[in-house]
């Protein structure tokens, strides 16, 4: 998420509670070898090993920026390139990228095509459609792509952020899939905020996983709940939660020292101390 899920975060999280995989904050594909100012590749993409598997999330819409991303990627240790094609901010969709590019099948086929030839997996991160749902049509369509894995969001692009996710179309895919590309992993994603919801919908639409991004948020212990020791954040004392939030604020010196802006942080600041 931007502005979220850069390494300082993903770490804190791993810390609490491991999910399975992780991804990036999304990155312009032309970003990925462009030269900076500081040596080494831009923040977005600093990753320690103990992030992995860490999936990198590009956007764009250039073929040859893909390409050159991919094979960049590769060899900066991440274990596989996801194109987000279901950002709905408009100066992005509007330029035909993220969103966008629903309405642009033929250049959705070809990013996928350019990222897959750096030799990593490619995965889709996607909506059910542009101003409505499309999910028969769209989905259908980049499963027919052969990527190795599928996240469905499941709003249209013009959809309002504040109405409910909608998984019966996110079930169609998940039937989509069967018929057309069994070996893609399906992935559902929206409004969720437990690892107990996370496996309802698993079962219910008949999904390989569940994607939890803005959930996080409510709880950064929410994968603990994987493991044999569990940890409830909402019953943890007021001390505890702000010592989690010094570690947040003492590991970002660390590893960013000037290089990223402090104001960044105020928006985790919720996630400790609310109430």
């Amino acid at each position: 998420m931007e502005d979220v899920t850069d390494t300082v975060f993903r770490r804190i999280v791993a810390s609490c509670g491991r999910p399975t995989v992780m991804f990036t904050e999304f990155l312009h594909a032309d970003m990925v070898t462009a030269k900076r100012k500081h040596p080494g590749p831009t923040p977005r993409l600093v990753h320690t090993q103990d992030e992995r598997p860490l999936v990198a999330q590009i956007w764009g819409n250039r073929p040859d920026d893909y390409a050159r991303a991919s094979v960049a990627l590769r060899e900066m240790g991440f274990d596989a390139i996801d194109i987000n094609m279901g950002c709905p901010v408009r100066k992005l969709r509007t330029k035909g990228a993220c969103s966008g590019l629903i309405k642009n099948p033929d250049l959705a086929a070809e990013l996928i095509e350019a990222a897959k030839s750096g030799g990593l997996s490619v995965s889709v991160k996607t909506r059910i459609g542009y101003d409505r749902p499309q999910t028969e049509e769209w989905i259908g369509f980049l499963l027919e792509q052969g990527v190795a894995a599928l996240t469905i969001h499941g709003r249209y692009a013009l959809q309002d952020k504040d109405d409910p996710a909608e998984w019966t179309q996110i079930r169609t895919a998940s039937e989509l899939r069967s018929a057309i590309s069994p070996s893609t992993i399906v992935l559902g994603n929206g409004d969720v905020e437990s690892l107990d919801e996370a496996v309802r919908r698993i079962d219910e639409c008949g999904l390989d996983g569940v994607m939890i991004g803005r959930g996080i948020f409510a709880d950064p212990y929410l994968f603990s709940q994987r493991t044999s020791e569990p940890r409830a954040f909402a019953t943890m004392d007021a001390e505890s939660k702000v010592e989690l939030l010094l570690r947040h604020v003492r590991l970002y010196r660390a590893t960013w020292g000037v290089r990223r802006n402090y104001e960044i942080l105020k928006k985790f600041y919720k996630i400790y101390l609310v109430g």
